[in-house]
């Protein structure tokens, strides 16, 4: 997925500003929940995602919150936590949840700010990518355990395996 940067932004702005930004160029649809707070829908390949990006002042840190609409039953509990715990082992920014009230999969992740009085668009830039990026990469291994299709070593291999170009 090939996320569009603004044309024009300030050097160092507001995180939610520069998220507002990126919305906007993208096209995607933005909800303003708060001052600090936005709710992002972006289309994806294989679901749309609805991000939520909060802006916490006690820790000078943009949370990125990404619920995908997969729910685990909890037969498949424990094989999607096998995944889970794969996926995790070769993320290097954020991580996946399970939800366990309602079986919810989520991606979480933090950008730490404090004392550079602001964010610059290539940080939110590459928060959202590369967000968005691992949610695409693990969703199809989420769904095969949701549906039970195959083991969790089967769906976290599938998913972690690197391919080039397209068919």
């Amino acid at each position: 997925m090939q996320v569009r940067a603004p044309s024009q932004s300030a050097p160092l702005a507001h995180p939610i500003e520069l998220v507002q930004g990126f919305v906007d160029a993208n096209d995607w649809r933005l909800h303003h929940a708060s001052p600090h707070e936005v709710s992002v829908e972006v289309p994806g390949k294989w679901s749309d995602y609805s991000l939520t990006l909060t802006w916490q002042d006690k820790f000078s840190a943009l949370h990125i919150n990404v619920g995908l609409d997969i729910f685990i039953i909890d037969q498949q509990m424990d094989e999607a936590r096998r995944v889970l715990s794969r996926l995790n082992q070769n993320i290097w920014m954020g991580h996946f949840d399970l939800i366990e009230e309602d079986g919810g999969v989520v991606f979480r992740h933090n950008l730490l700010l404090r004392g550079t009085g602001g964010a610059t668009p290539e940080q939110i830039e590459d928060m959202i990518d590369m967000t968005l990026g691992e949610c695409e990469r693990a969703y199809p291994a989420f769904f095969q355990i949701a549906t039970g299709v195959v083991s969790a070593e089967t769906a976290s291999t599938t998913a972690l395996m690197e391919t080039v170009g397209s068919a």
